[in-house]
């Protein structure tokens, strides 16, 4: 009986080892992935940024344009 028990002991130990392991793993991989999706965020906002402000560079242009004639 007591192999029994520190052998289920030695499992149990043995598990606690890889599954914090793993999970140290898991989040170094969701902290990776969170920081792909941040840069891909911003660099997303920075494109519509200089979009939206060649289109209104665009409009000026236009406007200036129905003004001359």
């Amino acid at each position: 009986m007591a192999v029994l028990i520190l052998s289920l002991s030695g499992c149990e130990k043995d598990f606690d080892e890889k599954y914090q392991d793993n999970l140290e793993k898991l989040n170094e991989a969701a902290s990776e992935i969170e920081a792909s999706v941040d840069q891909q965020l911003a660099e997303g906002r920075e494109a519509d940024t200089i979009t939206e402000s060649a289109k209104e560079e665009e409009r000026l242009a236009d406007t200036e344009a129905e003004t001359n004639k």
